[in-house]
């Protein structure tokens, strides 16, 4: 779900910057002032809400896919449904439904979404949604402020506006407005909710005709339901907040609803130099008394974001100066965004990762399904390779032919200019038709179509076999060998991984020699992903030395924090405690450059082992953390498998706390190693030289104070450890050092 929210909302700020980019532009170039006022307010609405439409439109359902369309892009990477145990030929089934995934653009997701990108996706989307719902609940709150001031407003009496207002209302066809007085700070007339229209004071004394002007805009807004698309616009910007472009948008539209509220009210004759002159009224009224247009969710007469010279100065120009356009061109206009809109569901940011994204723009035979059937996909510098499988197939033991089918199977392979395809259609009588075409023409199958679909078969029978029955069989034939070599014959990072796990599952012992070569192969793997995943599987084998070494050394080269981490607990419970292993293992760490997954690593391999060795290298490691939080609660965590007695590893302990800068973190750390059942003379003194640096007094306080409670336990007391708490709270106030000079006297 979170995944599915992100790429809906990257894909609507995508499809969404360029619409609304691509429009500013055009105003930019000077394009969209030769059109009229409501052909550029149509075109700025459809760019506001077309990202909105075509970002849930990427996201829906693909139609079934049929053999005319089999080379339009998959939707989602799913791995074949592995097959029964007692089944020897590959089986691939359609699934029932599967809603697509995102993709980019044409191209399909070459592996499932990183955990740690998983995880970025997750603060991503709730740092989205938390704002979405401050800005909603500051919306909501700003509404209902503006509801109430309105109902605290005096209801204007003055017989002549009311007299302009019923009389222009009946002519426009409208509700009449409440009329009320505007409070102090409210320069602009404006109408607020519940069509409330509220006038300053300066408004009262108008001439007649300007009176007639104002209101003639105001109800304007309200013949165009401007309040109610000002408030849906205020809710849309707080939803998609990430969105900036979207305020540009919408101080366009401020504008030219202005613009179109003032040509309706200018339309009467005379009318024009009237809303001109009220227009200047307005922004001497603003200037002179410093005070604001209104509530942001009322529509004024003088808005912001709907600049008064260029409205007065389109008044002066006249109806004859307005720029128009032929309806032709204004629907010609919207059909252009509206298709776009429609084209845009194909280009969708997904979950891919900035070190991978190379690759997963490259090559890579994949297996993918949607609600249409089964495909492969593949695609190549010079060419591509799909496939859409409707039923069910299986393949002959040499893996050059199908064997049987139910269904239909497309194959279609380009290869510089020549395009090759094959539709195998199964009958009622279990007979197979086949249909092989060059380009679009049906042909013969010849001998360089034979040899074609010779190596087809076989590469669609790798793809589609599920990897533990593969293994099973090759290594029903060939043994161990048969299952290595073709696992090192894997070209891309997904079928190499599922293929090292498939060899693992197999259940058979790998010597040395074997397990050299596929922790080779997982070395190989470009994708983190990928690679951890296949190192995990490694990780459940008995491994020498030689072997671990290898398999730290392949971890050490994933290109991500997170899948580091991840490869380090599969194997923390079987890690060796031999210099060489726990260098390597420590070298790993010290390529994170994440305090929070170095921790996470070294509390995860303390839980597993507490080999003093291990031990003394999760110090080690964790010395070298720079945070304070994350540095105290990797020493937590090996304070926890500490008894107190371990001379080395309790002097490399109170080491490592020296270098905490925060006194609180130290004095956690230091506590954690004060609660150990063994700490003696030795330990004490350890912990006194690194109170000793803490510059905050209560935190050293509560140290010291702790240090004598443990003396109390030593018989008899250390007098020279005594001496050494005085000197350590010297430079503490009087109160302080009073409550260690009590805690000391309880020795006796």
């Amino acid at each position: 779900m979170t995944d599915l929210l992100l790429t809906w909302g990257c894909s609507y700020l995508l499809h969404s910057s360029l619409l609304i980019a691509g429009l500013w532009a055009a105003e930019r170039a000077g394009w969209l002032a030769r059109l009229a006022t409501g052909t550029q307010e149509m075109l700025w609405r459809l760019a506001l809400l077309g990202g909105l439409v075509s970002a849930t439109l990427s996201l829906l359902p693909a139609p079934a896919a049929t053999p005319a369309d089999v080379a339009r892009p998959a939707a989602v990477l799913r791995a074949a449904p592995p097959a029964p145990k007692d089944v020897a030929p590959a089986i691939v089934e359609t699934p029932a439904t599967a809603p697509p995934s995102a993709q980019l653009g044409a191209l399909p997701l070459m592996a499932p979404l990183a955990p740690r990108a998983h995880d970025l996706a997750v603060g991503s989307a709730a740092v989205w949604l938390l704002g979405a719902l401050l800005m909603l609940a500051g919306l909501a709150r700003q509404w209902a402020g503006l509801r109430r001031a309105v109902r605290r407003l005096p209801v204007l009496s003055d017989p002549r506006w009311r007299s302009f207002a019923v009389q222009l209302a009946a002519a426009q066809g409208l509700p009449l407005p409440e009329l009320r007085s505007a409070r102090p700070g409210w320069a602009s007339p404006l109408l607020a909710p519940g069509r409330v229209l509220c006038l300053p004071a300066w408004c009262l004394d108008l001439p007649d005709d300007e009176a007639r002007a104002v209101l003639g805009h105001e109800l304007a807004h309200l013949r165009r339901r401007d309040p109610a698309w000002r408030l849906l616009a205020a809710v849309m910007n707080a939803l998609l907040w990430p969105q900036l472009l979207n305020r540009v948008a919408l101080r366009r539209l401020d504008l030219l609803a202005e613009l179109a509220c003032d040509a309706a009210a200018a339309a009467p004759s005379g009318q024009r130099l009237a809303l001109a002159q009220s227009l200047l009224r307005c922004a001497e009224a603003l200037k002179a008394g410093g005070m604001g247009h209104g509530p942001a969710l009322a529509c004024g007469a003088a808005s912001e974001g709907s600049p008064l010279s260029t409205r007065v100065r389109r008044l002066l120009k006249g109806d004859e100066n307005a720029p128009r356009e032929r309806r032709g061109v204004r629907w010609g206009l919207v059909a252009v965004i509206l298709v776009a809109m429609a084209a845009m569901p194909a280009v969708v940011i997904s979950h891919t990762d900035a070190g991978a994204l190379l690759e997963r723009l490259g090559v890579g035979d994949l297996s993918i399904s949607t609600g249409g059937g089964s495909h492969i996909v593949s695609r190549y510098p010079g060419g591509s390779f799909t496939v859409h499988l409707d039923g069910q197939v299986t393949f002959n033991d040499a893996e050059d032919d199908v064997q049987t089918l139910a269904g239909t199977l497309t194959v279609r392979e380009r290869e510089s200019d020549v395009t090759r395809e094959m539709t195998l259609t199964s009958s009622g009588d279990g007979r197979i038709q086949r249909d092989y075409r060059v380009g679009k023409q049906p042909q013969p199958l010849d001998d360089a179509g034979r040899q074609w679909w010779t190596k087809t078969a076989a590469r669609l029978a790798e793809q589609l076999t599920d990897p533990l029955v593969r293994a099973k069989r090759l290594f029903g034939r060939g043994g161990l060998d048969a299952v290595l070599a073709d696992l090192e014959r894997a070209r891309d990072d997904f079928p190499r991984r599922q293929r090292i796990e498939a060899l693992v599952r197999l259940g058979q012992p790998l010597p040395p020699a074997a397990q050299d070569r596929a922790i080779a192969v997982a070395a190989g793997i470009g994708g983190g992903f990928e690679r951890r995943q296949a190192l995990q599987a490694l990780a459940e084998l008995t491994l020498a030395e030689p072997q671990q070494l290898a398999w730290l050394k392949a971890a050490a080269g994933i290109d991500s924090d997170f899948e580091r981490r991840e490869a380090l607990g599969a194997l923390a419970p079987k890690l060796l405690d031999s210099p060489a292993v726990l260098a390597a293992w420590t070298d790993v760490l010290g390529r994170m450059g994440s305090d929070f997954e170095r921790r996470t690593a070294i509390a995860a391999q303390v839980d597993a082992t507490s080999h003093p060795a291990a031990l003394a290298a999760a110090l080690q490691a964790a010395d070298r953390i720079q945070g304070d939080f994350e540095k105290r609660e990797a020493l937590s965590a090996v304070a926890k498998r500490l008894q107190g007695d371990e001379t080395e590893l309790v002097a490399a302990y109170a080491r490592a706390t020296a270098g905490i800068s925060g006194d609180f973190e130290r004095r956690e750390a230091l506590a954690q190693l004060l609660d150990r059942p063994k700490l003696g003379a030795a330990g004490l003194e350890r912990v006194l030289n690194s109170a000793e640096n803490m510059g905050g007094g209560f935190e050293r306080l509560q140290v010291l104070l702790r240090v004598a409670e443990r003396l109390g336990e030593l018989r008899p007391v250390d007098a020279a450890l005594v001496d050494h708490v005085r000197r350590a709270g010297r430079s503490l106030g009087d109160f302080e050092r009073g409550q260690i000079e009590r805690a000391l006297d309880s020795l006796g």
